[in-house]
């Protein structure tokens, strides 16, 4: 009976570990792929889907140089694009917004500070550079955010708190930026 529930505890485990493993994996892979995709778009091809059956394709490059992130940001906000990478949605009055895991491809906006610089690239290869204005905690229930802003915004979103025991919290941590006018100093 002791060895069953040795061997039993040790599925579970190596079953858990790998599950947490999978999620790491699956981000990395992501990237990867739709680093290829990317390049091709760049080239002047037209939205390239990155593996057959892909939930979304490569809209833009999301970077941050203090932390040193580059991120591929893919077309959505759905579940299943946020499982390979940051997705976003864009108002038609300009205001971006970028949601991500916590977990993964946002678990650096714990260290984000005001003033923090960010660089978007679109697929055209069209650059443009933002500053973090501010920096909350809201309650998802009870703040929404507005995607048809009448203003040109770059808003970050994440579950919160980082270290919470279960994902799906209704807190979110929200990161606001405003473009930083050409010429202006980044």
């Amino acid at each position: 009976m002791r060895h069953f529930l040795i061997l039993s505890l040790l599925i579970v485990a190596a079953w858990q570990l790998g599950s947490a493993g999978w999620i790491q994996a699956k981000a990395e892979l992501g990237q990867w792929l739709l680093e290829r995709a990317w390049q091709r778009t760049l080239e002047g091809e037209e939205a390239v889907e990155p593996w057959p059956g892909a939930v979304s394709q490569p809209v833009a490059r999301l970077r941050m140089p203090r932390l040193s992130v580059d991120h591929l940001v893919l077309d959505g906000l759905d579940t299943p694009v946020m499982a390979w990478g940051p997705g976003m949605a864009v108002g038609e009055g300009g205001h971006r917004v970028l949601a991500a895991h916590r977990d993964t491809h946002f678990s650096f906006l714990r260290e984000v500070e005001p003033g923090d610089r960010f660089e978007l690239i679109d697929a055209e290869g069209q650059r443009q550079w933002w500053r973090v204005q501010s920096i909350r905690v809201v309650d998802s229930r009870r703040t929404g955010i507005d995607l048809g802003w009448r203003e040109t915004a770059m808003t970050l979103i994440t579950c919160y708190p980082f270290d919470a025991p279960v994902a799906g919290g209704p807190e979110r941590l929200i990161v606001r930026l405003k473009p930083i006018p050409e010429g202006g100093s980044v």
